[in-house]
């Protein structure tokens, strides 16, 4: 592993710089505010059958943990982009990826990435995520980061390949026991709890679980393990285990519960097209379940928007984020967990952070109105980031999921997509909507596409978008400024 650079007591200044003006690219929150985009700082959006939560108490030192499959290890990262840790954010001493290595879980160092440690990876977006968490502090919450109360730890639980089977525990609530995935997590979190626990014994601090990133659902996708229900239980199930059986043993002064936060898998035709999963998304669908059903879960983006490695000569689907999309896919997550905190901190019920539809309603014999969840700015289509798709990804469905066709020799019953209000798409048809028209989709991916592929330029994806990004924006690592949009999840609504 490459040596760490960079301490709380040796920061290199115009690179803090560089990543803290990557958060808005007007001056905070204020201007923020006077451009309509108070959702950086406020309210959004909430679940409405969502309870009040908790309100969360920060402590010194919070763990940000990533977990899942291949993404969250960083698998097509290589090679590590940050290679320097420019606050006081940590990792464990054999980095971010420690596997169940009891040497590499021996002390804290400063957080960075690198292409070591045990996996395939590379970049994993740990250090975007605590860093970019710091950067929005600083810019949203005008609190300068030495002023900060709370600093960061992060490392990644995940595993590449497994099903979400493989990280269960067992059902029965006293028995902290699991598969293997969840023994080999429960192991990594008790070696951080007991480093951050001596830190805070020595200097006084306190320490917390904030947050769990979860990146997987490509080994479920095949069809051979998960149905969307199970799926969906599951991962409400994981949660909640997270909660009460890891949590609240290792961290019994903490009486909130950890945010848990989805980064959308959106690679289903990536199997190609003799796949159950093409143009079947039935995991990323279970994914939006388990988040709109939860008061706990929360989407953060779909994964479309982002490049993916090219590994056809390794004879692999196309699955994986590049380094820079893993990078960029950290900071995404900091975002949201600073919406998430603001709201905690309020005693309020989560908001959704994520662009998503909310309902369909027919407005004519030709017209259907299709209402969003906008977290901030306006609705907007747009082809110049991710590629053009049928429909700007929106089909009509029955009630099995099928498409419903003009005739025999059209399946697509859709004639054009235009936006007719701020949170609202109008879909014009070609004929008189059919009886069997149940639902609107979105995102599953066009037929005609047969491309084995992912990601913004191929594959199943929409070309709806908020206009968050035209004031918050990411700093790639060769200098280039990326908006920091919200795109439409994959998902699908009932049609009324």
């Amino acid at each position: 592993m490459k040596k760490p650079s960079g301490s709380s007591h040796d920061i290199d200044e115009p690179r803090r710089a560089f990543v803290r003006d990557g958060a808005l690219i007007a001056a905070g929150a204020a201007l923020a505010e006077a451009f309509g985009l108070s959702w950086l700082a406020g309210a959004t959006a909430r679940a409405a059958e969502a309870p009040p939560l908790e309100t969360i108490v920060r402590a010194r030192r919070e763990l940000i943990l990533f977990h899942g499959q291949s993404n969250a290890v960083g698998t097509g990262g290589t090679p590590a982009l940050t290679l320097q840790q420019i606050y006081a954010n940590v990792t464990f001493n054999g980095g971010v990826r420690p596997g169940t290595d009891a040497a590499a879980m021996t002390s804290l160092v400063p957080l960075v990435e690198s292409d070591g440690g045990h996996g395939t990876g590379g970049e994993v977006g740990t250090n975007a995520c605590a860093d970019g968490l710091v950067a929005y502090t600083e810019t949203i919450d005008r609190v300068p980061w030495r002023a900060q109360y709370s600093r960061y730890s992060a490392f990644t639980g995940a595993e590449g390949g497994r099903p979400i089977g493989y990280f269960a525990t067992f059902l029965d609530d006293t028995n902290p026991g699991g598969y293997q995935g969840w023994l080999n997590n429960q192991l990594r979190l008790r070696a951080m709890f007991s480093l951050m626990r001596a830190e805070a014994q020595r200097d006084g601090g306190s320490i917390g679980w904030l947050a769990t990133t979860w990146q997987q659902g490509e080994t479920d996708s095949t069809g051979l393990s998960e149905t969307r229900a199970s799926y969906r239980s599951k991962l409400v199930a994981l949660e909640r285990a997270h909660w009460l059986k890891i949590c609240q043993v290792e961290l019994p002064e903490q009486s909130w519960r950890p945010l848990w936060i989805v980064a959308q898998v959106c690679s289903h035709n990536s199997y190609g097209t003799s796949s159950m999963a093409f143009c079947n998304p039935f995991i990323a669908l279970a994914q939006r379940d388990a988040c709109l059903g939860s008061p706990y879960l929360r989407m953060v983006n779909p994964q479309y928007i982002f490049d993916y490695a090219d590994e056809a000569a390794l004879k692999h689907p196309m699955l994986h984020l590049t380094n820079e999309s893993h990078r960029w896919q950290g900071r995404y997550f900091a975002r949201a967990i600073l919406q998430l905190i603001h709201d905690r901190m309020a005693g309020v019920p989560l908001r959704h952070p994520a662009l998503d539809m909310i309902s369909a309603r027919r407005v004519g014999a030709r017209d259907i109105d299709v209402v969003f969840n906008v977290p901030g700015g306006v609705l907007t289509i747009d082809t110049r980031w991710v590629a053009a798709t049928r429909n700007a990804g929106f089909d009509i469905r029955d009630a099995r999921g099928a498409l419903v066709p003009v005739d025999a020799t059209d399946d697509n019953l859709v004639a054009g997509v235009r936006v007719v209000g701020n949170d609202t798409l109008r879909l014009r048809l070609k004929a008189d909507l059919p009886v069997a028209a149940q639902k609107i989709s979105l995102g599953w991916g066009d037929p005609a596409e047969i491309h084995a592929v992912a990601g913004r330029h191929g594959g199943p994806r929409t070309n709806i978008r908020d206009t968050a990004g035209d004031l918050d924006t990411y700093v790639a690592s060769d200098g280039s400024t990326r908006p920091m949009h919200n795109y439409a999840l994959v998902g699908d609504v009932a049609l009324t």
